[in-house]
């Protein structure tokens, strides 16, 4: 009989367990699913040169001494903004291909080295660069045979190709950056368009430059709703969702800067917060010694260049 209590009790606890624990079950089951919280806001960086014109070291061929200016020092900058800030993009206005002794020497002289500045810009890994007057100064063959090894986009959204030209010109590029991990990434999409100040009916080898503003009107219209922003990059600046932008100083004087913050909002990552637009100045930057040893060697043969044309016009009788 003691024995038959006791089963009956435990029997009788087990049910009053299961019991107690059914709703609990049910209710967890029931339980409704939290919202995700959304990403955390993305900054992006925008940075930017314009008007180097040749100037790759800082030094000046013509004095000759050295400056505190030039590609080399505004490099340094741009490095370490990127050091702040995986989540940066370099543009360039143009009108960088000439105006030193060094670029002309190598215009005109046979070289197994790349382009100075084809190679520079690659170096510092550039995403887009829009053409500009400066570009055409050593003829459109010598441009189009150069840029064959950039591997950095060039814009000209207000180009017309006859099919005799070989530049390869884009009007536009997307740049994807990638938000989240794993199954949650996202992509934020921005726009860049380049258009160039060159004036309009211009024509270099079969490309012929239009008007800047129908162009930018008509390439904003083709992509603005497959982006989140849209940056006009112009020989004389940026214009980034409608706010100008600082313009860079020439010969490598300064980089602008722009940061821009992106949250999510539903389902759409939207542009929440500009800075205003400054330059950083290389006057007190110091030179990158990387790109400063890259250019080592054109700089040498310039100057080894300007020293043999001296010697010779010293050398010629003077007319009397």
């Amino acid at each position: 009989m003691q024995k038959f209590c006791n089963q009956f009790l435990r029997r009788t606890a087990l049910l009053l367990t299961l019991v107690w624990c059914i709703p609990a079950i049910t209710m967890a089951a029931h339980k409704p699913k939290q919202p995700e919280a959304p990403p955390p806001p993305l900054k992006v960086t925008i940075l930017a040169t314009a008007g180097v014109n040749g100037h790759i070291l800082d030094w000046e061929y013509q004095l000759p001494k050295t400056v505190d200016f030039g590609l080399v020092k505004a490099a340094s900058i741009v490095k370490k903004e990127r050091q702040n800030n995986f989540n940066t993009i370099l543009l360039d206005g143009g009108n960088m291909f000439s105006g030193t002794e060094l670029t002309k020497y190598f215009a005109s002289t046979p070289s197994t080295l790349p382009n100075p500045m084809v190679a520079m810009y690659n170096s510092l890994g550039y995403d887009a660069v829009v053409l500009g007057d400066g570009e055409f100064a050593y003829g459109a063959d010598y441009l189009s045979k150069s840029l064959k090894k950039a591997n950095f986009s060039v814009l000209a959204a207000n180009t017309r190709n006859s099919g005799k030209s070989e530049l390869k010109v884009q009007p536009y590029i997307i740049k994807e950056i990638t938000v989240g991990k794993d199954k949650k990434k996202e992509k934020i999409r921005i726009g860049i368009i380049g258009v160039s100040n060159i004036s309009p009916n211009t024509s270099y080898a079969g490309l012929t430059f239009n008007d800047p503003d129908t162009a930018i009107s008509n390439t904003v219209k083709k992509i603005q709703k497959d982006v989140n922003a849209i940056i006009i990059l112009k020989n004389d600046g940026l214009v980034i969702n409608g706010v100008t932008s600082a313009v860079p100083g020439k010969f490598g004087t300064s980089v602008s800067k722009t940061e821009l913050t992106f949250e999510k909002v539903g389902k759409k990552w939207w542009i929440t917060h500009q800075t205003e637009p400054t330059n950083i100045s290389t006057v007190i930057a110091p030179s990158d010694t990387t790109m400063s040893d890259a250019i080592w060697p054109y700089h040498d043969a310039t100057l080894q260049k300007i020293a043999a044309d001296k010697k010779a016009a010293a050398s010629k009788p003077a007319n009397k």
